[in-house]
């Protein structure tokens, strides 16, 4: 099976909303995939929605949409405006501070490992407690 997109796309969990009728309507999605020109969506089967519409994504960007194909509960769709291909991508001071996030997080989650190994071991005191920032 060849694939046909004209952008590399990769996996994600996004939640997303899909809005049409003037933002009269909304319907939650999950964003399953995402490129510059488009997504795959997991929306309910129980659900219609317009060949057209604006979907929103998790973190504030939005794109003007296309249903391209249906099947039960997968969407994929194409951005029509995927001329603005920076809209996808997040500045490079956005991924710096999602780098420094990401380190962040993986040092409290040793700490906390490092807290739940010694109260399982009876015999020794607990480290004491800081306070997280």
């Amino acid at each position: 099976m060849s694939d046909k997109r004209s952008s590399l796309r990769s996996r994600s969990f996004l939640s997303a909303k899909i809005i049409y009728n003037h933002g009269a309507c909304t319907v939650d999605c999950v964003v399953r995939n995402l490129s510059e020109t488009g997504a795959k969506l997991k929306v309910s089967e129980a659900v219609t929605i317009p060949q057209h519409f604006e979907l929103l994504l998790g973190h504030g960007h939005s794109h003007r949409a296309a249903i391209r194909w249906r099947s039960g509960e997968e969407v994929g769709v194409a951005f029509l405006d995927a001329a603005s291909s920076a809209a996808t991508a997040p500045a490079k001071g956005d991924v710096d501070e999602l780098h420094k996030r990401i380190a962040d997080l993986e040092q409290e989650n040793a700490r906390l490992r490092a807290l739940i190994e010694a109260a399982m071991r009876p015999d020794e005191p607990l480290p004491t407690r800081r306070k997280i920032a």
